[in-house]
């Protein structure tokens, strides 16, 4: 072969190298998301890990470059970093599941970045000042400068357009696992046809390849997990992997809604209702609304509320704000929600639909969560609560949902949710809907409201709820002692470090997971 032809195969290389170095950065996270969730503490780990493995590789292939500065030698590191990464995928499959739940949701997503990452992103990472090394040799009249920046050019456009097209291509299309042994595959056919153009010894070097790639095909085959019989939907979203599940709660049975590993929903399949308790304290808006005649939800999950309100307020219009594509045609296939026309669905995230919007809502309802115990820091702020009473009409009502616990360990989010409210609404009330006096993890319902109003028991057991547990309601409102949250902080756009305070809650949920 040629200098120049080989010159050029070897920024096609860089090229392709650089975008299977991004691709498996980007389904990192979400390999690690159904057991950590997508939390700072995941994003941080695999950054880090995959930019200490690429700075290794780096200084590593520049002194292999120097000892060995033949091309075969080149494609033979592409070849062991596709097998790096078919091996990636054994551990996904094998070691992750039976290690994750077994390490803090803190540290965990740390540990097994190291696990999985670390190795294939070393050996890619070997391959940009290799390539600079030959390219030099190739044509020393270009310079070491000139070489240098061709292949940091043709490698960060590699990386570039490996990270668009995870994005907008490939996790849509696709799940994690195919994606990641595509990546394997091709890396080993691109070091592998560099091997056979590069050597006199090609019948060995196909029949090696050969032998790998069935090897590896067929353990990866044997050790594909089998299918839960109680799964009747899954497939990766735009955000999360989603699960439809059937099971038994409360001796009734009951379909579920899972983002990664976060339970979202549930429905009682003997009367289409919803069955966890929080969820129905939407319904606490007939205490201070006389008539609902327009309602937005911040996120759907599987659609409970928003089916509620079309049922039981034949006159009312509900906007819903969600994310996450693909859950208004499960929520119809899997759930039970009506097409019905008084149902607008919008593909966004919620906060934003508040800034773009023009309605006002006698009722605002939010559910979000990103991760196992954390609110996106963007639903928690001082700015989105004043756009919240921007967007309610004179009578209207906001109510939310957040999990946490009153412990002294970890009741520091809910603390300076609620102090946080209190800046911007005039009338806030806050509901533990296990008890107030309970130090275990639970859901809290924040009431919050353009004017200052009381309510009385009397009024309590006036209001026609459609469940019956909110006659009780009373008793679950915390009386909060403003010295308690003195010390906390308003959050704001600026500083809401929710998912650190929430460290400890985390902490506790991950102990109530294993003891289940």
């Amino acid at each position: 072969m040629s200098y120049p032809c080989r010159s050029a195969c070897i920024l096609v290389s860089v090229f392709l190298t650089g975008m299977a170095i991004l691709i498996i950065e980007i389904v990192a996270t979400r390999i690690l998301a159904p057991y950590f969730g997508n939390s700072i503490f995941t994003f941080s780990s695999v950054i880090g890990i995959i930019l200490t493995a690429l700075s290794l590789g780096y200084y590593l292939g520049g002194r292999l470059a120097d000892r060995k500065p033949y091309t075969s030698f080149f494609f033979g590191l592409i070849s062991v970093g596709g097998v790096a990464v078919l091996i990636l995928q054994l551990l996904n499959e094998t070691l992750l599941p039976f290690l994750a739940y077994r390490l803090s949701m803190i540290h965990g997503p740390l540990l097994t970045s190291v696990l999985l990452f670390l190795v294939p992103a070393l050996l890619l990472g070997t391959l940009s000042p290799y390539a600079i090394k030959l390219l030099h040799v190739n044509e020393p009249g270009l310079g070491i400068g000139r070489v240098s920046g061709l292949v940091f050019f043709w490698s960060t456009l590699g990386s570039i357009a490996g990270s668009l097209s995870a994005g907008f291509f490939l996790i849509p299309r696709w799940g994690v696992s195919y994606i990641v042994i595509g990546v394997g595959y091709c890396l080993l056919l691109l070091g592998g046809i560099g091997l056979l153009l590069n050597t006199s010894r090609k019948k060995t070097v196909a029949i090696t390849l050969l032998a790998i790639i069935a090897c590896l095909s067929l353990i990866i085959n044997l050790l594909s997990p089998t299918r839960d019989e109680t799964i009747i939907y899954q497939a990766e979203g735009l955000y999360e992997q989603i699960t439809v599940r059937d099971s038994n709660y409360n001796n009734r049975p009951v379909r579920l809604l899972f983002q990664d590993k976060n339970l979202n929903s549930g429905m009682y399949l003997d009367d289409g209702r919803m069955a966890f308790d929080y969820t129905k304290y939407f319904d606490l808006f007939r205490l201070f609304v006389p008539e609902l005649n327009r309602a937005l939800a911040i996120g759907g999950g599987a659609y409970s509320v928003p089916k509620a309100i079309l049922r039981d307020h034949p006159a009312a219009h509900v906007d819903v704000a969600e994310i996450e594509p693909s859950l208004l045609y499960l929520s119809r296939v899997y759930f039970g929600l009506p097409n019905d026309p008084r149902l607008n669905n919008y593909v966004m995230d919620g906060r934003r639909f508040l800034f773009e919007t023009n309605e006002t809502y006698d009722l605002i309802f939010m559910d979000v969560y990103r991760s196992f115990a954390a609110v996106p820091m963007q639903f928690t702020t001082h700015e989105f609560f004043d756009l919240v009473l921007n967007r309610l009409n004179t009578d209207g009502v906001f109510i939310a949902n957040y999990f946490g616990s009153l412990s002294a360990k970890t009741r520091s989010v809910i603390f300076s949710v609620y102090k946080t409210m209190q800046s911007v609404f005039p009338q806030v009330f806050l509901f533990a809907t296990i008890n107030p006096e309970s130090d275990s993890l639970q859901n809290f319902i924040f009431v919050g409201l353009g004017k200052e109003i009381r309510i009385t028991e009397d009024q309590i057991a006036e209001t026609g709820f459609a469940y019956p547990l909110l006659k009780n309601v009373a008793e679950h409102e915390l009386q909060l002692d403003p010295g308690l949250v003195a010390d906390v902080p308003v959050f704001t756009d600026d500083y809401a470090p929710v998912e650190y305070l929430a460290a400890n809650v985390i902490r506790q949920y991950e102990k109530l997971m294993k003891e289940k």
